[in-house]
């Protein structure tokens, strides 16, 4: 069934309002005419229109005044207006925009522009309406995911830990060791792109050496089962200071894409200069290094995770200004974190 939409107008002139009505109930619009814009937005709280038609020069408050209260209301906030006026001056125009209008009409009016910039108008609000849902339902899902994923993998974790102990090395025990590994990671991410809006940073001088060491050795049965050796080349040692959850991001991250797209029995090596953290890999190219760190970009049709990890890590480089720089050719690619003086304080 198709959707009836209610467009509100809001006009001064009893002549305009006609005109406009007997425009949009051509197109089986349900239309709300007003006057008075006191009244029309008492109105709107209790039934709010789908789009807003709303002249500018009104002799007790000016169309611009109107939008201002109309989009101070919650339930009113994100209904589209769009300024019809006789005004057709640039100043006018950018106004409405800046007050928050979608689309300016000229008078006179011409029937088959106004019903033009209608439709494209409520076109968009649904489509930013829809948007607004998945990314509603999204979250839920994360969250969710988050809560069912947390139990199991802590049970499998533990029991990892304790099998350890008594089973000697064996690569069936590794490649458990490294799938439970893997989805500590992906755990992780979730559960930063659930808590990044309520989690308070705790910035901590951290040795930058010593941090990758326990990253490198948390990553050791990834690593193994491609029989790929890690190796660190500090040249320099330093403290950063950052929270250390966001540090385990960026490293965890690169890392295991480093791991992920390194060919087996190869070697990555993570250099650690004055200000820059380099991670080097031998194996599959990036071919879009300006779209990896786009949210649920996927390398490869195969590969493995969220496409989440990247997106993780360019959002908490901008945070703290981290420049990142990406070079990926005759299957090299060097992954380069250049940090802000800010950022550290030397041994």
């Amino acid at each position: 069934m198709t959707k009836k939409y209610t467009i509100a107008i809001i006009d001064d002139k009893h002549e305009n309002l006609r005109l406009l009505s007997t425009i949009l109930k051509s197109e089986q619009y349900k239309i709300k005419a007003s006057i008075d814009p006191d009244f029309a937005i008492e109105s709107f709280k209790i039934e709010p229109p789908d789009l807003i038609l709303l002249d500018i020069k009104m002799p007790l408050k000016d169309g611009y005044e109107v939008c201002q209260t109309i989009k101070s209301i919650d339930i009113l906030k994100d209904v589209p207006i769009i300024f019809i006026s006789a005004l057709d001056d640039v100043e006018s125009k950018v106004r409405a925009f800046k007050e928050g209008g979608v689309d300016y009409i000229t008078k006179p009016f011409d029937q088959n522009e106004i019903l033009a910039r209608v439709k494209t108008q409520l076109e968009l609000f649904d489509s930013r309406q829809s948007i607004q849902k998945l990314l509603y339902h999204q979250d839920f899902f994360l969250k969710k995911i988050i809560h069912d994923m947390n139990t199991p993998l802590s049970i499998i974790s533990l029991n990892i830990e304790s099998l350890e102990h008594s089973i000697e090395e064996h690569e069936q025990f590794i490649s458990i060791q490294a799938a439970s590994k893997t989805l500590s990671s992906i755990y992780s991410d979730l559960y930063y792109l659930t808590k990044k809006m309520k989690r308070i940073d705790t910035i901590q001088k951290l040795d930058i050496t010593h941090f990758l060491a326990s990253r490198i050795a948390f990553f050791y049965e990834m690593a193994h089962i491609k029989n790929i050796d890690i190796q660190m080349d500090a040249n320099e040692e330093f403290f950063l200071l950052i929270d250390p959850y966001e540090l385990e991001r960026i490293v965890d991250n690169t890392l295991s894409n480093a791991i992920k797209y390194a060919y087996e029995n190869s070697t990555i090596i993570i250099k650690i200069d004055w200000q820059i953290l380099t991670f080097c890999n031998h194996g599959t190219e990036i071919s879009h290094t300006n779209t990896i760190f786009v949210p649920y970009f996927q390398q490869t049709e195969k590969n493995i995770g969220l496409g989440l990890g990247l997106s993780i890590v360019k959002e908490i480089c901008d945070k703290y200004a981290i420049d990142i720089h990406v070079q990926s050719e005759n299957e090299i690619t060097h992954f380069s974190y250049h940090f802000p003086r800010t950022m550290i304080e030397g041994l």
